[in-house]
């Protein structure tokens, strides 16, 4: 599932070739055939003729093109084929292996790497906790380790890295243009925030740099949005809202199967709102945080926090007003979203999420009292790693878009 998340990604729509020109022919043809097997998990020669619709001979050549490349490789016929008289088919697949990507999550609290091969599988994730203050360098440097920790771990090679893309928090993305949220104009009554000095470098440069190869950067919201459509709670969904609730409040929003950033990469930042009361909200839980274990501390460690949630679902009062309190700031922030799109979906992702019914049902209970016609509610199906999922999935959508673009 193709997700589209920057405004000048490449069109893979192949173009038709003068008669005559040979060349040009076999270019289109050779993209044509490899798009068969980004589509299909196996082909024989007879369906590559029709797919493509060349000869047998050109098929042929054809295969034999992208077995020389590495691209596919023979595989066994699958076992409910049945038989037909005379000599079996042979059958082919992607070596998926040979062709890899990397999708990098650089958040406040952590650094998340995975590696996908072609099909998407992920063939590796590593995580590091971080020190919220730890500045560009340092959080840089650690995906660098975890995506090298990651290579050795499954023994594939650097030559079989096609793409890397990474999520940020804070960062803005219009098209091609990345930029850190500090550097825009934003009213008084927004929380902005982003991640300590990656407003005073070209990120972008800063992280490309460091990998030595071209980094594709995102939204990391945006990302996690990316991929709930694609291996998530929101596969199928053409229009989504998702809601990140962790210690600050994220969202995006996918309009026909798209992630819409709007003209100035700001669409959906609803969470930066004070109006809401999502501040307040989470400085409440942070206060029955240190009440139930007693602690003077300033901020609240998450194990604390997840223990408010736990005290709520055994009926503490005093927790379940606070769950209730976040439950009905980030439902305001859904249903505002809800309101302008009109979706088919909304997903509660983000590490407060992962606390189960004692937070999804007053939210789907507060989000029901502020909407028009509610949207079904579903809450993610994936972990710590959604951000990184989604980059990986940014940059194997780039790089098919290369693979299939034809050579002037």
């Amino acid at each position: 599932m193709r997700q589209d998340i920057h405004a000048n990604q490449r069109d893979t729509t192949l173009p038709t070739a003068r008669s005559g020109d040979s060349g040009l022919l076999r270019k289109l043809n050779l993209a044509a055939a490899m798009k068969a097997f980004l589509d299909a998990e196996l082909l024989t020669v007879s369906d590559i003729r029709s797919t493509v619709g060349v000869s047998r001979p050109t098929a042929e050549e054809l295969l034999a093109t992208l077995l020389e490349q590495g691209f596919i490789r023979e595989a066994p016929a699958p076992a409910n084929g049945g038989r037909t008289p005379g000599r079996p088919a042979r059958h082919y697949e992607v070596a998926a292996e040979n062709f890899t990507v990397v999708g990098i999550d650089i958040g406040a609290h952590k650094v998340a790497v995975v590696l996908c091969d072609l099909r998407g599988n992920v063939l590796s994730v590593r995580r590091r906790s971080v020190d919220p203050d730890v500045g560009p360098a340092g959080r840089i440097g650690i995906a660098a380790r975890l995506m090298k920790a990651a290579v050795r771990q499954t023994g594939t090679s650097w030559d079989h890295i096609r793409g890397v893309a990474c999520g940020l928090t804070g960062a803005v993305t219009a098209g091609a243009v990345v930029r850190d949220i500090r550097t825009l104009r934003a009213g008084r009554d927004l929380d902005v925030y982003s991640l300590p000095g990656f407003d005073e470098i070209d990120v972008v440069a800063k992280i490309s740099s460091c990998f030595e190869r071209d980094v594709l950067v995102a939204n990391d919201i945006h990302l996690a949005a990316v991929a709930e459509r694609w291996q998530g709670a929101a596969v199928g969904a053409r229009d989504l809202v998702y809601m990140h609730a962790g210690r600050r409040l994220w969202s995006a929003i996918v309009i026909d199967g798209r992630i819409h950033t709007g003209r100035h990469g700001l669409a959906a930042h609803v969470g930066a709102m004070k109006l809401l009361g999502w501040p307040e909200a989470m400085e409440a839980l942070d206060r029955e945080a240190h009440r139930l274990a007693d602690s003077t501390t300033e901020r609240s460690t998450g194990n604390q926090v997840r223990a408010v949630f736990a005290a709520a679902a055994n009926g503490d009062r005093s927790a379940a007003r606070a769950v209730d309190r976040v439950a009905e700031a980030l439902a305001l922030g859904a249903s505002t979203l809800v309101h302008a799109i009109d979706p088919d979906l909304v997903v509660l992702g983000g590490g407060l999420s992962r606390t189960g019914d004692v937070l999804a049902e007053p939210f789907e209970r507060h989000l029901a009292a502020t909407s028009f016609a509610t949207p079904e509610f579903r809450v993610s199906l994936l972990g710590d790693e959604s951000v990184a999922l989604g980059a990986a999935r940014l940059a194997l959508d780039d790089f098919e878009a290369r693979l299939l673009a034809i050579p002037a």
